[in-house]
């Protein structure tokens, strides 16, 4: 896959504007709640652990204030990115979208086809490179996606999430929506990644299995009760 690297201005970056589509769904009409979780009540399920496709998904988001999507894919070695679909879906329905690679592996940028030596978080975090220059395009649609570079959360200090936390404050300002692609090892550092506008899902395979249960069993140590359940429709 080509990568187009962006190189704007605002924020040291510019977020792709969002484009109009004769398909996005005119929620003027709509409370906009705030509950983490509560995106996918719209695709029929009740309260606490709810299922959701990535399509679903994508368009339930829109009645929401929800606007930062931790995805945890339980199965990132089958092929299986939900982070990735999702902020792919998103960016499809007109919305400015960036994705975050935060998996220890940079398993998201490799499987864009990112180099390697690409610059990501852990450069802009040491000062090797500004917040413009670890920005690239996806090929295919106008989703933003920021690579690793290297960056571990489970090694991270508080200021290293304290910078992260401030990052996706400033993604926020710039994006309709940012998307973060996270490993479940890390849940003890989840909390970093959460404000009252964030929603945690756990992508995997067609039919929810034990690796997932075990993830969302993980996350309730941790005090996150609301889990979408996301999962991946194979091709």
């Amino acid at each position: 896959m080509t990568i187009e690297q962006s190189r704007d201005a605002r924020y040291g970056f510019q977020a792709p504007a969002a484009a109009t589509s004769s398909h996005n769904l005119d929620h003027g009409n709509h409370e906009r709640p705030s509950k983490v979780g509560t995106p996918a009540q719209a695709a029929g399920e009740g309260e606490g652990e709810q299922i959701a496709t990535a399509s679903e998904l994508a368009s339930a988001l829109q009645a929401t204030d929800i606007v930062r999507i931790v995805v945890l894919s339980i199965h990132r070695e089958l092929g299986s990115f939900g982070g990735l679909e999702l902020a792919r879906r998103l960016s499809a329905g007109g919305r400015g979208t960036v994705l975050i690679d935060l998996t220890p592996e940079g398993s998201v940028g490799g499987r864009m086809s990112l180099p390697p030596d690409a610059l990501g978080y852990a450069d802009l975090l040491s000062g090797g490179a500004g917040l413009a220059d670890i920005i690239y395009r996806d090929h295919y649609t106008s989703t933003h996606v920021v690579p690793t570079g290297g960056f571990e959360m489970e090694n991270a200090e508080a200021a290293d999430l304290a910078h992260l936390g401030q990052v996706l404050d400033a993604f926020a300002q710039a994006y309709d929506y940012t998307v973060i692609e996270a490993d479940p090892l890390d849940i003890p550092e989840l909390p970093a990644l959460l404000d009252e506008t964030t929603a945690v899902v756990i992508a995997g395979l067609p039919h929810i299995d034990d690796r997932m249960i075990d993830v969302a069993d993980d996350l309730r140590m941790i005090g996150i009760e609301d889990i979408v359940f996301m999962p991946m429709v194979r091709r």
